[in-house]
């Protein structure tokens, strides 16, 4: 017989603690939890003071809010997980609440054994809590441990007052460098980026010791603001993203202190998985980090922001350590870790590792984002306190800021390249062949061999000597260029996968389909032992569809041939039409189904001498940019693609054009555009320009960008 009984959960006392330990996470984190509950009371002012005593520290927390009544706290504050602030989601004079779990108030727990809370009502109702936490561990269950509650009328104006006793260990949890640490950690709690309404609101934070051990914080007060270098910054963007994707910004470039500002407004398209999030606030300020941008940000006027003395280099970059980091903030306080050191959320790191002299790093980078509150932008918190839940959202947001920061990035490089601070670099073509120029060698040994007054004999026979050497190398030359050609075009192979894995799909998918099929009708007639006329149809049709796959999979992977040749061999004559066609019908299907008009003209018995793979490198590269750029323009009823080709007396001149978003100014002035890893696309690799410019080489030419208000417009010029 089955016993039915209904039974209620019992919880352990130890629960109460076990929400502070593991939910809130570290002190920092637990004393930042009471701070933003003085915020939800109203109060303009909050007080922490560390007084230390013999054997003991104290560590009060006192605010000017409206206080709590005695049936708030029986009712509201002794109920974990209580829905007021969720459900109410403003305080009394319409602050949001930033705490709505319910749970934050049970960090003092981490702190210390013990807890004496007094708050002060509207009415002057002063109630007293006080509480041992070591209790809560002793107990076995959370309705053994008993809360004494007192309460008096006063005249006593409204505030709540903390005060948390630590002994033994949680004593020796704040050394030097854990106070350090919590000084900056309230230095970074307040955002930046204040509307009106905010700035006029005053809400202040004091942090303040009492017979501290520490001499540079023994009865000091410190009022905390913001760390004064983000005001040196080099480079800054900062700006606006509605909730249609609608960037506005404005760029300032101030390395030589010469304030230089430009407006910057796009519309940014997500990528699949990825979703809007609300309106969002950004503030990247970025510094160089090499030597002389650091005696810069001196010279700027960097001072110690606690002695008010100058400091050095040393000092400098040791500042700018314990600063940096993108924080990001939810009205006005910052979510934890974002900010924190090594929390590299927005994988600055990852994307410089392929391009240092483009890309920023982590640690150039004292960030500000502002987001809207979980209704609006449907970013929600994770329990542990430890950010947000990673999903569309989250990932939309994160793929939101990389795009702010690129612009940043790209006039940043243009700046450098052109003042001369960034790394120049040659061509690849151009590299190999001084390495392999005898014919200057022999000159300078010609003439030295004539200071020597060397006979002329002499001086033959070693001209001699290192001509056939010369000779000798020229053809290990050749074959480097063939080796660098192959590898080129194996990596533009690597940006055309895309268009195998799509168009290669359906075919695929066909024969799994169908294969099953096949088989199965087979058996059926090796069952039966006769033939059925339906049943031989259907395997016919079948077989006709296989055959047409087959034929499409077979044209994909020749349109693709080119570029995957191991042996480049030797050059030879070919059509300059067929070579671009030849780089046209990789796309054709990617082209049909974005609506993109592609027009070829040129004559086809227009002859050229080299590697036909390298005019179908440059083209394959300057076709899928397009592709790219006209998808992202808002043009979507005409778009296209021309390209001329050109017979001079002396050159071939072949012209690129599309009617899509164009190429910056300041990028082609710069020739930032053919520097290896410099690409406008969030996960590009840069390299697509820069081995059509290397392919260009190889056949006497050259790859030109011109600046127009049409689209991106390309020359290729090559001699004949």
């Amino acid at each position: 017989m089955i016993k039915k009984n209904l039974y209620t959960i019992k919880p352990a006392a130890r629960l109460i603690t076990t929400i502070g330990e593991d939910l809130i996470g570290d002190s920092y984190a637990a004393i930042i939890e009471l701070v933003k509950n003085s915020f939800d009371a109203d109060a303009s002012i909050v007080n922490i003071t560390f007084e230390y005593s013999d054997d003991l520290l104290e560590i009060e927390i006192l605010d000017d809010g409206h206080g709590m009544s005695r049936d708030v706290i029986l009712t509201k504050w002794l109920v974990p997980a209580t829905n007021n602030k969720l459900k109410k989601k403003t305080s009394p004079n319409g602050r949001n609440f930033q705490g709505r779990k319910g749970i934050g108030r049970y960090a003092a727990a981490i702190l210390g054994h013990k807890l004496n809370l007094q708050s002060i009502d509207d009415l002057g109702e002063e109630t007293n809590v006080e509480i041992n936490w070591k209790i809560f561990e002793e107990k076995e269950f959370l309705e053994e441990v008993l809360i004494e509650v007192n309460s008096i009328k006063t005249n006593k104006t409204a505030c709540t007052k903390l005060v948390i006793e630590a002994i033994d260990e949680k004593i020796e949890e704040w050394g030097r460098p854990e106070l350090l640490k919590l000084t900056r950690e309230l230095r970074k709690l307040k955002s930046p980026i204040l509307n009106d309404k905010e700035s006029q609101e005053k809400f202040n934070i004091n942090l303040a010791f009492i017979n501290c051990p520490f001499e540079e914080y023994n009865d000091q007060v410190f009022e905390i603001e913001a760390l004064p270098i983000s005001d040196f910054f080099d480079y800054r963007i900062s700006g606006y993203l509605d909730i249609e994707g609608n960037l506005k910004a404005i760029f300032e470039n101030n390395y030589d202190r010469n304030l230089i500002k430009e407006e910057i407004d796009f519309k940014i398209k997500l990528e699949k998985g990825h979703s809007y999030c609300g309106p969002v606030k950004f503030d990247f300020r970025v510094f160089d980090r090499d030597p002389e941008a650091i005696v810069n940000l001196i010279d700027k006027g960097l001072i110690d922001p606690i002695t008010k003395l100058a400091i050095g280099k040393r000092e400098a970059r040791m500042m700018l350590d314990s600063v940096y980091g993108v924080n990001l903030y939810r009205e006005r306080f910052r979510v934890r870790p974002y900010g924190n050191g090594g929390i590299d959320w927005l994988d600055l790191d990852k994307r410089r590792i392929q391009n240092p002299s483009y890309r920023i790093s982590n640690n150039q980078v004292i960030g500000f984002v502002e987001i809207q509150p979980e209704e609006v932008s449907q970013l929600r918190e994770k329990s542990a306190r430890d950010g947000l839940k990673e999903d569309s959202h989250y990932f939309g947001l994160v793929y939101i800021l990389q795009n702010a920061i690129q612009e940043l990035e790209s006039r940043r490089f243009n700046y450098r390249k052109k003042t001369g601070k960034g790394r120049k670099k040659d061509g690849t073509k151009k590299e190999l062949e001084e390495l392999f120029d005898f014919e200057s060698l022999s000159k300078d040994v010609s003439k030295k061999l004539d200071s020597l007054k060397a006979d002329d004999a002499t001086i033959k026979e070693i001209k001699a000597l290192i001509k056939k050497e010369g000779e000798k190398k020229s053809l290990i030359l050749n074959n480097i260029q063939k080796t660098i050609a192959i590898y080129q075009g194996q990596a533009t192979l690597g940006k055309v996968v895309t268009v195998l894995l799509h168009e290669g799909r359906k075919p695929v998918s066909y024969f799994k389909q169908q294969s099953p099929n096949l088989s199965r009708w087979l058996k059926h007639y090796k069952a039966q032992r006769k033939w059925d006329d339906s049943l031989y149809y259907d395997i016919l049709d079948r077989l006709e569809n296989y055959k047409e796959q087959s034929t499409f999979l077979s044209d994909l992977f020749k349109r693709l041939d080119p570029l995957a040749k191991q042996n480049k061999g030797d050059k030879k004559d070919f059509s300059v039409l067929k070579a671009i066609d030849k780089a046209a019908a990789i796309f054709k299907t990617t082209l049909a189904e974005a609506s993109i008009e592609l027009k070829i003209d040129g004559d086809e018995n227009l002859i050229l001498r080299g590697w036909e793979e390298d005019i179908i490198i440059i083209f394959t590269n300057l076709i899928e940019n397009s592709i790219y750029w006209l998808n992202e323009s808002e043009n979507n009823d005409d778009k296209q693609i021309s390209i001329l080709i050109e017979n001079t007396k002396k050159d071939i001149i072949i012209h690129f054009k599309d009617n899509g978003l164009g190429i910056g100014k300041d990028d082609i002035e710069s020739a930032a555009i053919f520097n290896p890893g410099y690409s406008k696309k969030i996960n590009g690799t840069g390299l697509g320009l820069p081995i059509a410019g290397e392919s260009a080489e190889r056949l006497n030419g050259v790859i030109l960008a011109h600046d127009t208000d049409e689209g991106a417009y390309f020359t290729i010029e090559i001699k004949k």
